[in-house]
């Protein structure tokens, strides 16, 4: 019986030990690892608020770790992609709006409705501005949550505009005489060193940029279904001539215009070399940056894009947006949920503001938060909402920018007259739109 005795007391503490290194093991095993990928990681200033608040979230979490890792924004779309399709990929990752309606349709990122309905569903998603959705949803099913929706705007140089006694433009006529009487030699007999404004012509910002002029004069590039080539309008006409030549005749532009990125045209700006770019909420900070001595926050004001008298659309302006998705091969789903809502909360909202100023895609944070209430140029960028849309979310408008982006380098150039250069690009265009 003792000998008996021992052997139970044995085997209890026999299996004891083995449940805690069971446990133990358990354990170990659900601590897990999260990819986060992200362009902004590899800036400077966002580069910083992100990482602080990925640490915040581990200490929140402490079974999820996250592997941070940035991507070059002109390399993102070829990584993810080809990562994906490998069936790899980040957990969790970025993207503007340009590119999701690919993603969504080649089954690149995960339905959120399932992880929504738990938040709440509908009373969940009424906090975010309506049209900021419009891009992540697909057949009543949503692929993504919006972080910062913005509408590109005008920026001006308020000292540059005292010096030549110049008035901030109301329409495009104003615009256009005042980048003349803006274009002009500062120091007296010396070259023209001062130029009016500057267009993106370059790939890399294009969209954004052209699209405002666009839209401003009444036009756009598709019609409203997106089925055919809008570039044969009066509108499209009036706006496509009206760069060609503020360029080519009034020189209002500096020279090389044709080559210009957003971060040249920032730049040029921030040197005080041009008065007026085409911008929004995240410019400022960068422009900064690039010339603290500029004073930017107290020089630059920002008005609304001109509007052509007697256009009939009410949309002037072009939204821009990061929103985060989840990898459709993710193994980890739930934890990448706990991830992309907390990246997208009230309170990282207020957090991206205070870091970057940038308005959020929740009403409740730009209607409630102070700082952004108080701020002129956040109010500004904030109205133009109700005047603003996407860039066609069809997989063919890559090529279609592109072709247009051609056609207007063309007619600068002067390799083609601006009429045959706009009329090729419609034609073009249609053709790529016809193709089954």
């Amino acid at each position: 019986m003792r000998r008996a005795g021992v052997g139970l007391v044995g085997t209890l503490l026999l299996a004891t030990a083995l449940a805690v290194c069971f446990v133990g093991t358990h354990a170990a095993a659900a601590d897990v690892t999260l990819t986060y990928s992200d362009w902004h990681l590899a800036e400077d200033v966002w580069g910083k608020s992100l990482n602080q608040a990925l640490d915040e979230f581990e200490k929140q979490n402490p079974g999820i770790k996250v592997q941070r890792e940035p991507v070059a924004l002109a390399q993102r779309d070829v990584k993810f992609t080809t990562a994906i399709r490998a069936g790899k990929g980040p957990d969790v990752f970025s993207l503007d709006s340009n590119p999701v309606k690919l993603y969504i349709q080649e089954g690149w990122v995960k339905d959120l409705a399932p992880f929504i309905e738990k938040e709440g569903g509908k009373k969940w998603l009424d906090d975010f501005y309506p049209i900021s959705l419009q891009p992540l949803t697909e057949q009543g099913k949503v692929y993504g949550v919006p972080v910062n929706t913005l509408a590109m705007v005008y920026l001006m140089n308020k000292e540059m505009f005292k010096a030549a006694n110049a008035k901030l433009p109301k329409s495009w006529n104003d615009f256009r005489e005042v980048s003349k009487t803006l274009t002009r030699a500062t120091q007296p007999g010396g070259p023209v060193d001062q130029w009016g404004t500057t267009l993106v012509m370059a790939q890399a910002c294009f969209d954004l940029r052209f699209s405002v002029v666009l839209r401003g004069f009444g036009g756009d590039f598709l019609t409203p279904d997106q089925k055919r080539s809008a570039l044969n309008t009066l509108e499209a006409k009036q706006a496509f001539t009206f760069i060609v030549d503020m360029i080519l005749n009034d020189r209002s532009m500096p020279p090389g215009v044709a080559q210009v990125d957003c971060t040249a045209a920032r730049r040029l700006f921030a040197n005080k070399k041009v008065a007026m770019v085409i911008g929004t909420m995240f410019d400022p900070s960068i422009i900064n940056g690039m010339n603290p001595k500029l004073d930017t926050w107290n020089v630059i004001e920002m008005i609304p894009v001109p509007q052509k008298a007697g256009a009939k659309s009410p949309i002037r302006s072009t939204l821009y947006q990061k929103s985060i998705f989840m990898n459709a091969n993710t193994q980890h789903p739930e934890e990448a949920w706990k991830l992309l809502k907390y990246l997208t909360d009230e309170k990282r909202g207020r957090k991206w503001w205070d870091d970057s100023q940038l308005p959020s895609s929740r009403k409740s944070v730009n209607e409630t938060y102070a700082p952004i209430k108080q701020n002129r140029f956040a109010q500004v960028v904030i109205s133009e909402i109700p005047h603003a849309t996407f860039l066609p979310l069809i997989p063919q408008w890559p090529e279609i920018l592109e072709t247009f982006r051609q056609a207007l380098q063309a007619a600068v150039a002067g390799s083609k007259r601006p009429e045959r250069a706009l009329e090729d690009a419609h034609n073009q265009i249609e053709s790529i739109l016809a193709r089954k």
